[in-house]
């Protein structure tokens, strides 16, 4: 399987393939390369999960009620045309129902299958979120096929719980501890997480480049992740302690050659999971500490400092306070005993104003 382009071609992109059955070369001509590209993941998927689907015409000539998962899964793929990431999410998470019933006809998948393939998720370390989201799949695959005549709904069983596990962001003492260690590169990365709240991932924090930021404003602009969909970049003001330290990046990544804030040796950074594991490893954090949680540090440390929340919000990009909420319930509850606390004592109270009833007797 491979993928050329042919120049001076009406249709100029070309994927190949041999055919599994007959071993005879087959090809299909396309317009554009993510035409061919998805075509290309196309016959791979058939190749790996559905080879008799090269025999001419059976897949038209099979009966309704006897197609197998693997065969109605192929149809909803080529109706679907998903692009080149999402069939790639799509063949991962269909990846276990395949393997332990994909060969049996639709009609007869029942919920004990369904099951079981859920509990071996749950055996083998899966996290409940992600057995949610894979099984959320096949489950998608199935209401396609019912309504499409292959198949009644099965009774699907309840899916674990989406709820993503409480998180515990770095402290101060431990961010210090990474920053004493860490490789250049990581160490911008704390700082903008934890200092500026920058989404630390290829959203947000790895396309940043020096048109972004103005140092004479003191402000970074950080360009969403499109999860706000009202506001296409937020402005977030650098503190006046931070400003030498820009100021000192900026020149060196100018006698280097680098546009990205975050690079390393003048390159753009695509991963940062190596370095920041090292970087754990030598601060001796043995914990499970995500590079992501630095943003989480920033939240908690604001609305612990007694920042409202709606400000927050804006800082981290938030359309709205309900992230918030529901995330750092347990720093405003910690804040809401802390003001309650800080009211003055009123000192004695009269007995009058606590009245206390007496048993009753008998």
């Amino acid at each position: 399987m491979a993928i050329r382009y042919r120049k001076g071609r009406a249709s100029p992109w070309q994927c190949y393939w041999n055919n599994p059955l007959t071993g005879k070369r087959e090809c299909a001509n396309f317009i554009t390369q993510h035409e061919a590209e998805k075509h290309d993941s196309l016959i791979k998927h058939r190749i790996k999960f559905d080879r008799e689907s090269f025999k001419k015409g059976e897949m038209e000539s099979e009966e309704p009620q006897t197609i197998t998962l693997e065969a109605c899964y192929l149809l909803y793929l080529r109706e679907k045309q998903f692009s080149k990431k999402s069939l790639l999410w799509q063949m991962d998470s269909m990846r276990r129902p395949l393997e332990q019933f994909g060969m049996l006809p639709i009609a007869d998948i029942s919920r004990e299958h369904i099951t079981k393939v859920m509990d071996d998720m749950a055996k083998t370390g899966v996290k409940p979120v992600t057995v949610r989201k894979r099984l959320s799949v096949l489950k998608t695959v199935f209401r396609w096929c019912a309504g499409n005549g292959y198949c009644s709904m099965p009774d699907f069983p309840k899916l674990p719980s989406g709820h993503y596990e409480k998180f515990i962001p770095p402290t101060p003492e431990e961010i210090t501890a990474i920053l004493s260690v860490a490789s250049p590169h990581i160490a911008r990365t704390v700082v903008l997480g934890a200092q500026l709240g920058v989404r630390v991932g290829p959203c947000e924090l790895l396309q940043l480049t020096w048109d972004d930021v103005d140092l004479e404003q003191r402000i970074l602009r950080v360009h969403g992740a499109r999860k706000n969909l009202q506001a296409l970049w937020r402005e977030v003001p650098i503190r006046e302690s931070l400003l030498p330290i820009f100021k000192t990046w900026k020149v060196q990544d100018i006698r280097d050659g680098a546009q990205h804030i975050i690079h390393y040796r003048g390159k753009p950074v695509q991963s940062l999971k190596t370095a920041w594991r090292a970087a754990l490893r030598r601060a001796k954090i043995t914990r499970n500490i995500r590079p992501y949680d630095l943003r989480h540090a920033f939240g908690t440390e604001m609305i612990a400092a007694g920042v409202d929340v709606g400000t927050v919000a804006k800082l981290m990009g938030h359309s709205t306070p309900i992230m918030l909420l529901s995330h750092y319930q347990y720093v405003m509850d910690r804040q809401k005993r802390a003001a309650v606390e800080s009211l003055p004592d009123i000192g004695h109270v009269p007995n009058g104003m606590c009245p206390i009833e007496k048993a009753p007797t008998e």
